[in-house]
This record gives C-alpha cells, sequence and structure tokens, in this order.
C-alpha cells in the first residue's frame, strides 16, 4: 500500500510519525513523510522519503502570531488567531498535499491541520487515519478543565464547548478551503465529521494516563500507546552526536536533574538559567540542560552544569534523578518511561493537561512556566524528589506500553483500516 503521513508542527509532532513511517516502510509499504521545511532533513535521515509541505514551523513559532496572540489570555483573540493561521496556509497546505497524495490508499496524521487532511482525503476518496497525541474529543475522563476531579458530565461539556467556540472561528475559513476542493462544505465542526469516516482515530498515549478512557471509547478511538523511534533509527537521526562526551560526565557524579524545554519559545531566558543554576546548586543536585529550538543556556559552563543541544531521552533519562520539561506528550512520556518524576513548566496547548495528569497519578507536578521563579522551582522539586514521587514514577513506568508495541499496534491498526474499513453503521452521525 502507499501512505502518505502528514505531520505538521514541532519535531515533538513529527518524530511519532516518523516512527510509524519507519514502521510501515519495514512491512513493505510504500511511504512518502510530508513535513514542514525545517524537519525534512531530520525525516531523511532516517532513511524516509521524505517531502517539505507547510510553513517552516521554527519561523512560525517565533512569529508574534504564535508567542503572542495565540498566547494571549484573551480568548477571542486566540481563536481569531487560530482562524488567521486556517485561511492562511490552508490553501497551500491543501495543495501541496493534493500533489503529494496522487495514487495513495490512505493519508495518516497528527491534530495539527487535522482539517486540511480531511479535505485531501475527501477529494481523493481515500481513508483519513488521525494520530492524536492526547484526548481531544468528547469523554468523561480527560478533562480539559483545570480541575481533574470535575464531574465527568463537566468534561464533555468543556469538550463541546472548544469544539464549537473553535468551529465558529474558523467556520468561514474552512468553508471556502472546502470549495477550494470542490468538496461539500462542512456544516458541523471537524471532530464530527472525522469521526463518522470508517477510520479508527488513533490515540498515541498510554492507557493508563488516563483510566477507564479506553474503555469509554472502545475501538473507535483506540489507546495504542506512546510511540517512539527505535534505537537503529535514533542512531541514524544522530542525536547522540549532540553529546559527546556526555556519558563521561554522566558517570562522573551523582545522576543530575534534566531540564529540557523542546522546541518551546523561552520567555526570559537569562532570568530562568539563573534560577534553575541558583536552584540545582541549593538542591545539590547536577544539571543537565537541553537547551532545544530555543538554545536557552547554550554556552554555559560549569562543573555541575552540563548543556547540549539535544539527548537520547530513552538513553539519558534513566540516569538521572527527576525531569523538566515543557509538558508536551513526547516529554511526559519519555520521563515516565524513565521511571522519574518530571515537573511539567507549561506553556500552552495540551501542555497543562500533561501536568495535571502527572499531578493526578503521583508523579510529578506541574507549574505554568510563567509562574517560574527561585520559590516556586524548589518547592516543586522538593516535592518530586520525595521518595513517595519517585516510587509512583517508577511503578508507573514498569507499567506502561512499550515503544515497539505502541508502534506495532498502531501500524496493524492502520493497515487492517484501510483494508477493512470499520463498519460504522448507525455511527454514522459521528460518536459526541
Amino acid at each position: 500500500m502507499k501512505f502518505v503521513l502528514a505531520f505538521t508542527g514541532s519535531r515533538g509532532d513529527v518524530q511519532p510519525g516518523l516512527s510509524l513511517g519507519v514502521e510501515l516502510r519495514a512491512r513493505g509499504h510504500d511511504v512518502t513523510m510530508a513535513v514542514p521545511p525545517n524537519l525534512t532533513e531530520f525525516c531523511r535521515r532516517a532513511a524516509l522519503p521524505t517531502e517539505p509541505f507547510g510553513a517552516d514551523t521554527k519561523e512560525l513559532l517565533d512569529s508574534a502570531l504564535v508567542s503572542n496572540r495565540i498566547k494571549s489570555v484573551n480568548p477571542l483573540t486566540r481563536l481569531r488567531a487560530i482562524a488567521e493561521i486556517t485561511l492562511r496556509d490552508g490553501r497551500r497546505v491543501q495543495t501541496e498535499l493534493m500533489d503529494l497524495t496522487a495514487g495513495s490508499d490512505a493519508v495518516i496524521g497528527g491534530s495539527v491541520g487535522q482539517e486540511r487532511l480531511l479535505n485531501v482525503a475527501t477529494a481523493r476518496r481515500i481513508p483519513y487515519v488521525p494520530l492524536h497525541y492526547c484526548p481531544l474529543r468528547r469523554n468523561s475522563v480527560a478533562s480539559l478543565l483545570p480541575i481533574e476531579r470535575a464531574p465527568g458530565r463537566a468534561h464533555r461539556l468543556s469538550w463541546a464547548a472548544l469544539e464549537h467556540a473553535t468551529w465558529l472561528a474558523t467556520r468561514s475559513a474552512e468553508r471556502e478551503l472546502a470549495a477550494d476542493l470542490g468538496v461539500e462544505l462542512p456544516a458541523s465542526p471537524p471532530a464530527h465529521r472525522i469521526s463518522g469516516r470508517d477510520t479508527p482515530e488513533i490515540q498515541a498515549y498510554d492507557p493508563l494516563m488516563f483510566p477507564g478512557l479506553a474503555q469509554e471509547w472502545g475501538h473507535r478511538r483506540p489507546l495504542v500507546g506512546f510511540l517512539d523511534l527505535a534505537p537503529h533509527t535514533r542512531a541514524a537521526i544522530g542525536d547522540a552526536d549532540d553529546g559527546a562526551g556526555l556519558d563521561d560526565w554522566l558517570d562522573s557524579g551523582s545522576p543530575p536533574l534534566y531540564v529540557g524545554f523542546g522546541s518551546m519559545s523561552i520567555a526570559e531566558p537569562a532570568y530562568l538559567a539563573r534560577t534553575f543554576t541558583e536552584v540545582a546548586a541549593e538542591l545539590g543536585v547536577r544539571l543537565l540542560v537541553a537547551t532545544g529550538w530555543s538554545e536557552w543556556m547554550a554556552g554555559t559552563v560549569g562543573d555541575d552544569v552540563r548543556v547540549v543541544r539535544t539527548v537520547d531521552h530513552a538513553a539519558v533519562l534513566p540516569r538521572c534523578v527527576a525531569a523538566v520539561h515543557h509538558g508536551g506528550a513526547g516529554s511526559t512520556a519519555a520521563a515516565l518511561r524513565a521511571g522519574v518524576p518530571a515537573l511539567a513548566c507549561w506553556i500552552g496547548a495540551d501542555q497543562p493537561l500533561w501536568g495535571r495528569r502527572l499531578h493526578a497519578l503521583g508523579a510529578g507536578a506541574s507549574l505554568p512556566a510563567a509562574e517560574v521563579d527561585h520559590d516556586s522551582l524548589i518547592r516543586a522539586l522538593r516535592l518530586l524528589l520525595e521518595p513517595e514521587y519517585i516510587s509512583a514514577a517508577e511503578e508507573l513506568g514498569s507499567k506502561m506500553v512499550g515503544p515497539g508495541a505502541a508502534v506495532h499496534a498502531a501500524a496493524t491498526l492502520i493497515e487492517d483500516s484501510v483494508r477493512s474499513p470499520l463498519d460504522t453503521g448507525a455511527s454514522r452521525g459521528g460518536i459526541r
């Protein structure tokens, strides 16, 4: 079969898709990765055919539209910014994806840009298989609210409100973009339309994170576990080259505190660097920092501080005492699989949700990045270093679905759904 795997966003959005693409190609399928221009070389190093599409996500993340308006405290400002991105990049993305999907049996992609993938799949009359990195549909288990123990009905209503508000903000743009491809003009949010199709919405995160959700959603939204690259693929990509000499540093002293914010832009990086350095010294722990896209702390030196651009999470985090990250799904999974407690210093999107889950499971804590100072950081880290948090993280990590098993399950679901679409029958109206 011929698959196009279209993933936009940051490396954290693309990497699970890449792991799936490698698996599908190993099974003999024709696979093309479609990713933002700034991530094409990353995927090509995994020996997969890769084509650029859409905008450079590093430029987009650094733009005022994302760094200010989408993160505005005013919900109307955020929704208008989403609508602007939808229409501004939508035509280009659809045109490029129409070219890339010629002759394809299915298109597979993440939740970022799902509307474009749905339009292209509809125009091509092929399946679209979504891959979600966190709960995005109505349910009574996963909380969109900052209150974990709210009633299940409140959770469902919060997701419904988000769907409706986003649809109202983007409806006009969505209809224009659908008209461009000659497909039926949408009359409902994309979540409703996607759930009415004959393919599963694969949930690429561990069922342990949301007890009861797998049972509530069943085979239409199977929870397969967090996806990650196999060791040989990670070696081909070359992450280890960024940490030359890191093994010797790790072996030379006590387990360090890991800090990394991935592709996130860091506000006041000098202040944050000083705060983490001071707190680590006060706690008597060494500090390992991955600068990521922001390059914060780059150039910092010291016997008890090691700064690299990226690390192999699977190899390095088990050798750390705890982890601080931005709360992305991939970083959350990496820390938990390593059996170390984690602090999510979240910035936006799904990150607060993962921070709340870490806290609810007793394996970590949550703190808005904007509220990080000496006192808040040292309180949170002292909590993480308590024996009960360490034990909870170790126990949870030991029970999680392994990355190889998760990737295998997702690839099998894709093959099965394209060969034999689900019988949705009476559910054609969409799962609510």
